[in-house]
């Protein structure tokens, strides 16, 4: 018995100690429509499918929840519209079946590879042959010209995209998402993967959004696959209306080629607020993002009709397409625009065919309050529509900043002669009654950057020769400003940029190399412990120094370079700078106020600065 007793428990304990951590539970919108609600005390909870009490939530989840499209593999049974369950049949493969030859006619079903197929409905056997003019095979899928030897009797398929075996399109469904977060203290992040909802057309009246975010908690919708999320009318495509959100939504992905296109309803944001609702704490890091609004006044990226757009993007590859009067990135139609961008590639432009007097990014058509556009990184290109401006809004004008190495390209439209009203202004205003033109505004450069402002009346590409025409000199350390002009079409470019150090004169070198130093101003050094630290007594300072100097103080065991002046401190990682050339390449690190910049040989590299 002893012996019996010990084997059980050394059994017992081998098969806890193998036991895998908890596996995020998967959902299908195919089976209803589901909601995530997480608690104040932080406990998520999912209900798939109508609510079957007041207070029904659904059931607890302690993974982390993700939301899939396509066809659920644990799924016992299709169901009829009478609620009836079909019989299960196993799919057989298609034999005896030529290239090119419709599945139908083989009286056997379709099979679909991998086994973890997203989506697709199951061919019947026994189907009857298709009518005249209709398709024989369905339009995902191609039947491959030569069948593999070995496996004469299987048919197999191509997709559209790229792959070697078939995956099925998933289906539009008619069920929507909704996340209820309101625990503060942790973010909540949902995955999304291959999802595709469909929930405009309908009679007219209030429709239902995709996909919408709630709650005073911390929402990151991480996305995997292909997305699509369609609204009905009055409601965003992803929407989040501050009327109901007051935490932080950001759309990110893991794989950059991750995708989600959006698409609000009437005189609503593709992604952001509803009819008449703001939007804010709305972020976008990574991804494929494609958002359009519905018809009508409602940003791609911000607010729905008279409703404000704070939107900040920092990374992906983003593209925004505003309604009538509305902004592609910002506020709806009469709405300010609040929009930062960090980084990755943004394209604010009016869809084909649009209506017009659309802003690329700021404030709406009609807004009377100033918007602010903050640009500190990234490529970015702002075009407007009609009256509307490339970067500004109505007539509360623009504040906007530029920094960061940004590659800013803006272009108003060519006036709407409809209402009377001139051009918009490249980066300013809209254009005003009476044909006036919108008025340019000059931008805040707080950091390097290129700002090319297009002549509206463009309408073919031009293959720009920039002229120099006026450079404005700054002292070491600052910026210096180069403006340039197209001859051609008369567009013109602003470049920002820093101003170098001379090269050292022979007394600022030791043992034939530069000395670590600042200049224009007082400073210190010392070391502590494995930072050594270098203080200036200003506001406005440049480090200069090289790549050399850095390897000696790792010989010395630092490993944290730290600059100080009265308003900013940073810090660089010697490991990180050292890879970046020989040891004669010069550095500068540029102090100017609050901002930072870090140039290693003549190239901008502020990403080091932490």
């Amino acid at each position: 018995m002893k012996r019996a007793a010990a084997a059980a428990l050394a059994l017992s304990m081998a098969l806890s100690a193998a036991a895998p951590a908890a596996l995020a539970k998967d959902y299908y919108i195919e089976n209803g429509d589901i909601t995530v609600t997480v608690t104040e005390e932080g406990d998520t909870y999912v209900r798939v499918g109508e609510a079957t009490a007041k207070d029904d939530i659904g059931v607890k989840d302690d993974t982390d929840v993700v939301i899939k499209g396509g066809t659920d593999p644990n799924k016992p049974a299709e169901t009829n519209s009478d609620g009836s369950a079909d019989e299960v049949e196993k799919q057989k493969p298609v034999v005896d079946a030529e290239p090119g030859e419709p599945a139908e006619n083989t009286g056997t079903e379709l099979i679909v590879w991998p086994e973890d197929a997203k989506s697709g409905e199951a061919q019947e056997k026994d189907d009857p042959e298709p009518e005249e003019g209709e398709p024989k095979t369905p339009d995902t899928q191609k039947p491959v010209e030569e069948a593999a030897e070995d496996d004469d009797d299987i048919m197999t398929f191509e997709n559209n995209t790229a792959g070697t075996v078939t995956r099925a399109v998933s289906e539009a469904a008619k069920h929507i998402i909704t996340i209820i977060n309101n625990y503060t203290k942790k973010d909540t992040t949902v995955t999304l993967e291959d999802v595709n909802i469909d929930m405009s057309g309908g009679a007219y009246g209030i429709g239902k959004a995709a996909m919408s975010v709630e709650g005073a908690g911390n929402t990151t919708l991480k996305l995997e696959g292909n997305n699509t999320l369609k609204s009905g009318q009055f409601r965003a495509g992803l929407e989040k209306d501050d009327d109901f959100s007051t935490g932080k939504l950001t759309i990110t992905a893991e794989d950059t080629s991750a995708s989600l296109k959006a698409y609000g309803g009437d005189n609503s944001a593709g992604i952001g607020g509803g009819s008449y609702d703001s939007t804010s704490k709305l972020e976008i890091a990574n991804g494929k993002i494609y958002a359009e609004s519905g018809f009508n006044m409602g940003a791609g990226i911000g607010g729905g009709m008279y409703g404000k757009g704070e939107v900040t993007i920092s990374g992906g590859d983003v593209t925004a397409h505003g309604g009538h009067t509305a902004a592609g990135i910002g506020g709806g139609f009469r709405g300010s625009g609040d929009v930062t961008i960090l980084g990755g590639t943004v394209t604010a432009i009016p869809a084909e065919g649009s209506n017009s007097n659309v802003t690329g990014i700021g404030g709406g058509f009609g807004c009377d309050e100033k918007s602010t556009v903050r640009i500190l990184g990234g490529v970015v290109d702002a075009v407007g529509n009609g009256c509307g401006s490339g970067i500004g809004g109505g007539e509360g004008g623009v504040e906007v900043e530029i920094g960061g190495g940004a590659q800013v390209t803006a272009k108003g439209g060519q006036g709407d002669n409809y209402f009377g009203r001139g051009p918009g202004a490249a980066i300013g205003t809209a254009g005003d009654e009476g044909g006036k033109a919108g008025k340019e505004q000059d931008v805040n450069a707080i950091g390097e950057g290129t700002v090319t402002r297009l002549n509206s009346k463009l309408t073919s590409d031009c293959k720009h020769e920039w002229i120099l025409v006026s450079s404005t000199p700054a002292a070491v350390g600052q910026l210096g400003e180069k403006e340039y002009k197209c001859p051609s079409c008369g567009s013109t470019r602003t470049v920002y940029k820093y101003v170098l150090p001379e090269p050292a004169p022979v007394e600022e070198e030791q043992n034939g190399r530069i000395v670590l130093r600042v200049i224009d101003a007082p400073y210190e050094m010392h070391q502590e412990s494995a930072r050594y630290i270098v203080t200036a007594d200003s506001d406005t300072a440049t480090l200069f120094g090289c790549l050399g100097n850095l390897a000696d103080l790792k010989a010395q065991g630092v490993d944290t370079l730290v600059f100080r002046t009265k308003s900013r401190e940073t810090a660089l990682d010697i490991d990180a700078m050292l890879s970046l050339g020989a040891e004669d390449t010069l550095f500068t690190l540029t102090h100017s106020g609050s901002s930072a910049t870090l140039t290693v040989g003549g190239a901008d590299h502020s990403e080091l600065i932490h």
